[in-house]
């Protein structure tokens, strides 16, 4: 029969795997979306970065930062 310490023993054992567990899944999901955060910041400073060309060539954006009357052709 199993004494009580050792049931305490395992329990402990469980805390800390659970922990463990925890701990070693928000380092995978950190690694699994690491790329896409990165892409989403390089996308985020360009969108700014086309925003400042936008401005410092007079184009005024509507409310929904696309302007209306800016052709694309270069």
């Amino acid at each position: 029969m199993i004494e009580e310490s050792e049931i305490n023993e395992l329990q402990e054992h469980i805390k800390a795997m659970e922990k463990e567990l925890v701990e070693k899944k928000k380092a995978l999901r950190e690694v699994k979306y690491a790329g896409l955060r990165a892409a989403m910041q390089a996308r985020k400073e360009a969108d700014e970065a086309v925003k400042q060309e936008l401005k410092y060539l007079g184009v005024q954006p509507t409310s929904f930062g696309i302007p209306f009357d800016f052709s694309w052709k270069f």
